[in-house]
């Protein structure tokens, strides 16, 4: 199936994967970026994706290949243990949040380069492209790695559509969510795992450093044209697909790495929101207390 619909794409076939393999990793970023910008956890994500990093080191130390199923469980695993401990230095060490991010952020930045390091000294021939999870690289995707992707992504929006209505009510109201009986461990344990995943799945072609921002983006573009978290999720998910896709052709043409063009390209779509939005826009706002009796706020 997926190869047919690469080969039906008017794109030779390397940079057809590309494309649509950057489109579905942007579209899950997209889509579960609200689960940290709503919560007002951004940084918390940037941290998770500098996580990412230590494990995929120890998981090619211990297994010995750059298979992407062992890697992307390292990642994983290492990314909950750096959420974990940002929530364990909040709540039992009583830092405030933007000290544990940042302690978490060093540290775990600093533990993924000194083993990457190690590993390129080892005469591992097989270390070859590790530290493209640094900085990301999308050309070397395959259609193995689009049907993980496609497997994780719809895992993780299946589990955000039937706690659709959880998610929603812990994001606006925790208070009600707490008389509601909902435990807010469940509901901060559950975001927490789905942020990893969508941080694992993006940190090999975005990079650990611009992960943050193909997160943030979207949802920032998304929130200027929609008030309704139910559009919301969709939307994002569509701006970080587009996103993703033509920074996925930009990048092949120009010969530029895709991380960045994807993240630069995320960008520009949330300041050009931010600025020409129809009703929530800066112009759009400025339009409106430069008419007569409008009042101004």
């Amino acid at each position: 199936m997926i190869d047919w619909f690469l080969t039906a794409l008017p794109l030779p076939y390397p940079d057809a994967v590309v494309v649509v393999g950057t489109a579905v990793v942007g579209f899950v970023a997209g889509a579960l970026g609200p689960l940290a910008v709503l919560r007002r956890r951004s940084m918390f994500g940037d941290a998770m994706s500098h996580g990412t990093l230590p494990g995929v080191a120890v998981a090619f130390i211990v297994t010995g290949t750059k298979a992407p199923e062992p890697l992307l469980l390292g990642a994983a695993l290492s990314a909950a243990l750096a959420a974990f401990a940002m929530i364990g230095l909040e709540r039992v060490g009583r830092m405030r949040p933007d000290a544990a991010i940042g302690t978490v952020l060093s540290i775990s930045l600093a533990l993924g380069i000194v083993l990457l390091t190690y590993i390129a000294g080892s005469g591992n021939s097989e270390q070859s492209g590790l530290n493209a999870y640094l900085l990301g690289q999308a050309a070397g995707m395959v259609e193995r790695d689009i049907a993980i992707a496609l497997l994780l992504g719809a895992v993780a929006l299946t589990v955000v559509t039937i706690g659709f209505r959880v998610l929603r009510s812990a994001t606006f109201d925790p208070g009600f969510s707490a008389v509601a009986g909902v435990p807010t461990w469940a509901v901060d344990a559950a975001s927490t795992a789905l942020l990893a995943l969508a941080v694992v799945l993006g940190v090999r072609t975005v990079g650990a450093i611009l992960m943050v921002a193909l997160l943030v983006a979207p949802v920032v573009a998304a929130r200027q044209l929609t008030t309704r978290l139910s559009g919301l999720v969709p939307l994002s998910g569509a701006i970080g697909a587009a996103c993703g896709a033509v920074g996925g052709v930009v990048s092949g043409r120009a010969e530029l790495p895709a991380g960045p063009v994807i993240v630069l390209l995320a960008t520009a779509a949330a300041v050009l929101s931010v600025l020409f939005a129809p009703r929530r826009g800066v112009l759009a706002r400025i339009r409106r207390r430069s008419r007569p009796g409008v009042a101004t706020r």
